[in-house]
């Protein structure tokens, strides 16, 4: 017998070294009645270095967000900055591994590395983020898509150019739950949310 029912899950992912959106995207179909029928629910992650985590953020409680920071270290040298880089890109997917493990996803989706920003010391860091979370992916047996900035904008908004505002005003108008949201800083969650949506 077939299943009526089938669930897949897929976890998107914006990475950032100071705050990280992630959003898991659960896609229940129903085989049961004459047409399938689609539900989907969404919850989200925000994993904010302490340095960017703010009162309201440390306060701020919401049925579908859950805030996660992470000691964010710095060195005071060449050899102890590196050495810090590595360990923030270390907090920061193990956070996202215990995400992983805990809610099971099927792929993981990621915003691929703005070749735009070239020349930019934070570029080196988000390129080891990236990769980290690949190779969890790899070891977890996770599909994997990588989605361009742009096409990520022109899927969320039709402007391959949009602005953040415009962004989280899409994801507005898509996820109910979130609308009314003010308190925090967003952008990050907005950027997953559509990242998840890309499969």
């Amino acid at each position: 017998m077939s299943k009526l029912v089938t669930v897949e899950k897929i976890l998107g992912v914006d990475q950032s070294i100071n705050c990280t959106g992630v959003c898991l995207h659960t896609i229940e179909t129903n085989y049961s009645g004459r047409k399938p029928q689609e539900y989907h629910s969404y919850q989200y992650w925000l994993i904010p270095s302490d340095k960017k985590c703010t009162r309201k953020m440390t306060g701020f409680s919401n049925p579908w967000i859950t805030i996660d920071p992470y000691k964010k270290m710095e060195g005071e040298n060449y050899s102890g900055k590196e050495v810090a880089k590595t360990l923030n890109i270390y907090a920061i997917c193990n956070i996202i591994e215990m995400i992983i493990q805990t809610e099971k996803p099927d792929s993981i989706v990621m915003e691929g590395i703005s070749y735009g920003s070239r020349g930019s010391a934070a570029l080196v860091d988000l390129a080891g983020l990236n990769y980290c979370i690949r190779m969890l992916a790899i070891r977890y047996g996770l599909g994997m898509s990588i989605v361009s900035p742009t096409s990520l904008k022109m899927r969320a908004t039709g402007n391959g150019g949009a602005e953040k505002e415009e962004m989280i005003w899409a994801w507005k108008q898509c996820d109910p739950n979130i609308a009314g949201i003010t308190e925090i800083k967003i952008d990050d969650l907005a950027d997953a949310f559509f990242l998840s949506r890309c499969v």
